[in-house]
């Protein structure tokens, strides 16, 4: 059993991640040497070796396919050798160049789907921005969904609610074509966020530099579901296109993934996105209903993204709400691998839903041990016999994620510090599930949620009175190249491997950093190490192991300690 002691940082203004300059500190009488830093290269996939000393390590991977400049107006358990990742042909972004749950009764179709706005802001960048913020298009086939809608109100919300016909969709056995969908890039050194605001606002896209490598699942094509909350069953029309998307009023995925939200881009301030930052806040509100807004802020030198929903009630009564994001991913191009390790920093999950045959995992709203329950360890979704939806509350979830050995690629979402309500999600169908109606290629995602409420079930709505809010603060961190994840805060992700005495301890930081790593055990030192670290390159250090609890602190040149973890 591992023991931890989570040390968060304070959130400046609710959404931003604190920058702190690291103070170095030097070793009593012998310091062993900096770092040594080895220059990023574009080529398959370097493997993480042990050294004598630290080692800087960046990324090496097959870039992805390079993107045509276009004219457009915005409408962990073991160290794995990691495989080069092939590059996708379709869906195809195209930048332009950087410039300065109640249940309805099932509707009358004789209601005309009604149009949605057009996202039209014109973005511009100031000429200083360290955040580039430029329009795209997103080239991806899609089925036909339009046609086969039609609108009713839910009173309940006052919203309006789309249903679809399948029947008459079935029958006209359509084909994909090619569909043009304008976006939004937020892209720093570190992360490029692309946004399709016509799809439900999600961020579609989120890229790491160093590596070329997408975090998300993107399904090939645009196609409805059978998944959702409306009945009849038939009705429902999710879009498993893939991203993080955002879901409200209900559970599950909520009423407004496939519609479009409007959007104001923030640029460089005092507020969430620093000086030289900038923010996007996608909204889907109106002055007489429930409605949402979001707000996804990248810092100019941050390797994580924080994200801000924030649910206003403008309707006449008091409403049962249900609200959570909700991030599609993969690890790698096409299907998530079976190789794929889960990290949920807790020891008990309460289950949504299983898949019965194949293994002993109990049932709904039961209890179970994480991560071994019965002979399947959980962490291992090669272990995986049946699908699985698991809640973890927040105030026991200092982070939950998962990586990918196979392409050295992973991701973690941290709650807020101090979040006393709402819970984390995990959901995967299992290797074997047989349905894959939602794509044309068979592919596979996995999905990590962040939420205000405990679960999905009606006694764990949440009435928001009229002209109150619900919102709560998250953030998300790609990892690449770091092996694994054992623990992570907002400022470090380390993952600690063992080889036969010898420890080795990979790092990455989210912002750059200046500081200090001690290891110890009990009184005694086993290492101390002044560092200069940048989120595009991994460090890394060996040391022995011993048979007592190992400490492992980072600190900053303030005194904060950044990271604390205790291993046995």
């Amino acid at each position: 059993m591992k023991r931890y002691k989570y040390t968060p940082n304070n959130l400046a203004a609710g959404v931003t991640i604190i920058l702190a300059v690291l103070f170095v500190t030097a070793c009593a009488n012998n310091p062993p040497p900096p770092p040594t830093k080895i220059a990023a290269t574009i080529k398959p996939a370097a493997t993480v070796s042990p050294t004598a000393s630290p080692t800087q390590i960046q990324a090496t991977v097959t870039p992805t396919p390079s993107l045509v400049p276009t004219q457009t107006s915005i409408p962990p358990t073991s160290t794995l050798t990691p495989t080069s990742i092939p590059p996708t042909s379709t869906p195809t972004i195209t930048p332009n160049p950087p410039s300065p749950t109640p249940t309805l009764p099932p509707p009358t179709p004789t209601t005309e789907i009604t149009e949605q706005p057009t996202p039209t802001p014109t973005v511009e960048t100031p000429p200083s921005a360290s955040v580039n913020v430029y329009e795209t298009t997103i080239t991806i086939p899609t089925y036909p969904v339009k046609e086969y809608l039609t609108e009713q109100i839910d009173p309940v919300y006052n919203i309006p609610v789309f249903y679809f016909n399948r029947y008459e969709y079935d029958a006209a056995n359509s084909a994909p074509t090619p569909v043009d969908y304008a976006g939004v890039v937020l892209e720093n050194p570190y992360l490029r966020l692309t946004f399709i605001p016509e799809l439900g606002g999600r961020l579609y896209s989120a890229v790491i530099k160093s590596t070329g490598q997408e975090v998300f699942y993107h399904n090939p094509v645009v196609k409805p579901s059978r998944y959702g909350v409306l009945q009849p069953y038939e009705a429902n029309w999710w879009l498993a296109t893939g991203g993080m998307e955002w879901a409200y009023p209900t559970q599950e995925h909520g009423y407004r993934f496939g519609v479009a939200w409007e959007y104001n881009i923030d640029h460089g301030s005092d507020g969430a996105a620093g000086p030289d930052g900038a923010a996007i806040t996608l909204s889907d509100t109106a002055p007489d209903r429930v409605g949402l807004t979001v707000q996804v802020t990248l810092p100019a030198d941050s390797a994580a993204f924080t994200v801000v929903p924030k649910l206003v009630n403008n309707g006449p009564d008091n409403a049962p709400v249900q609200l959570w994001t909700n991030a599609v991913l993969a690890l790698t191009s096409g299907s998530m691998s079976a190789q794929t390790q889960f990290v949920v920093s807790a020891d008990t999950i309460t289950v949504h839903s299983r898949g019965e045959s194949g293994w002993s995992v109990p049932g709904e709203l039961e209890q179970a041990p994480w991560p071994q329950v019965g002979p399947t360890d959980l962490r291992d979704y090669s272990q995986w016999a049946n699908y699985l939806g698991f809640f973890v509350p927040n105030q026991n979830l200092p982070f939950i994620g998962a990586y990918n050995p196979a392409t050295n690629l992973g991701i973690v979402r941290l709650a807020a510090p101090d979040a006393t309500s709402g819970s984390g999600k995990l959901f995967a169908f299992g290797l074997n599930f047989p349905d894959r109606s939602y794509t044309d290629d068979d592919s596979q995602y996995f999905e990590i949620w962040g939420g205000a409420n405990a679960g999905f079930w009606p006694k764990d709505d949440i009435s928001v009175a009229v002209g109150q809010t619900l919102g709560w603060e998250e953030i998300w961190w790609p990892l690449a190249q770091l092996g694994g994840v054992t623990w992570t805060t907002d400022r470090v992700a380390i993952y600690l491997s063992q080889t036969g005495d010898t420890y080795t301890l990979s790092t990455l930081v989210s912002r750059p950093t200046q500081g200090t790593l001690r290891v110890s055990t009990g009184d005694v030192s086993l290492l101390t190490q002044s560092f200069s670290a940048d989120p595009a390159a991994v460090l890394q250090w060996n040391f022995a192991a011993a048979d007592e609890t190992t400490n492992i602190r980072f600190v900053d040149n303030n005194g904060t300690v950044l990271l604390e973890y205790q291993a046995d």
